[in-house]
């Protein structure tokens, strides 16, 4: 699980129809001012190059067009000039590179959220685990091999009472695996990779501020009690409030990977 430090998150808005092209002008930009820095750095190179070819062929005693003192004042001011604008396009460079990083993240974060959408056809622990098999790339196959193997790890997973106050709908770590079933640590080292995953289904409400806050705080507690980080953690309703949803969005911490909440309407059935 890749941690993505001082994510940013005032650049769009995450929800808007045209978020993929807002990033691909904002890649362009980018790009563009390399470009123009490179193009300001050629000449610069050129002379100071030119400079360096005459300095040489005084020193060869074959003509000589300026003092040496000339010749050194003029090296050494190309070459300052060309190192502060190496040194400007590097800063631009690394600023893009961490801004790629975000932009991944928000990506495969969105990628995520939108597919366990889709694949869910029940608000149910089962169906929300079968969604997170089915759509999490990185941890997808190696939960699936594993319930293959042990097919009663699902009432492991699922329904986990974590504390008094705290239930959780579907809860994957290593504490909950059957070792005996884990041929070499295959999983229990998979899951300890990739990060813990929590999901947490609200049905007899709005999934609205409060709940968001509780649910975060639950994650939180989690990652106190157990020393953990927390790859996955889904927060999902019939109904989620705009609140909520910036809430979610808007949060980061260095103990948690992604943090979704997802809203699916409940299916009414037609009218016979």
């Amino acid at each position: 699980m890749r941690k993505i430090k001082n994510q940013e998150q005032g650049d769009f808005n995450f929800f808007s129809p045209t978020l993929i092209t807002n990033y691909s002008e904002k890649a362009i930009s980018f790009i563009n001012s390399i470009e123009r820095f490179l193009f300001l750095l050629l000449p610069f190179l050129i002379l100071f190059a030119i400079v360096i070819l005459f300095d040489t062929v005084a020193l060869k005693n074959y003509v000589q067009i300026l003092s040496a003192d000339i010749f050194d004042l003029l090296a050494s001011i190309f070459a300052f000039i060309a190192i502060g604008i190496i040194i400007y396009l590097l800063k631009i460079i690394v600023d893009t590179r961490k801004k790629m990083d975000n932009w991944a993240y928000v990506f495969e974060k969105n990628t995520i959220g939108t597919s366990i959408s889709i694949s869910l056809t029940n608000l149910e622990s089962l169906d929300l685990l079968n969604a997170i098999v089915e759509n999490v790339r990185e941890i997808g196959e190696s939960i699936q091999k594993y319930i293959s193997d042990d097919a009663k790890s699902i009432e492991r997973f699922t329904q986990q009472k974590f504390s008094d106050n705290i239930i959780f709908d579907i809860l994957i770590d290593d504490v909950r695996i059957d070792k005996d079933k884990d041929e070499n640590n295959y999983f229990k080292n998979k899951i300890n990779e990739y990060g813990s995953i929590i999901g947490k289904i609200q049905t007899s409400s709005v999934v609205d501020s409060n709940t968001a806050n509780m649910f975060i705080q639950s994650i939180l507690e989690y990652v106190k009690v157990t020393n953990k980080f927390v790859g996955l953690a889904l927060l999902v309703g019939n109904e989620v409030t705009d609140e909520a949803m910036k809430i979610v969005t808007n949060y980061s911490d260095k103990h948690i990977g992604y943090l979704i909440v997802i809203e699916k309407p409940a299916v009414i059935d037609p009218i016979q």
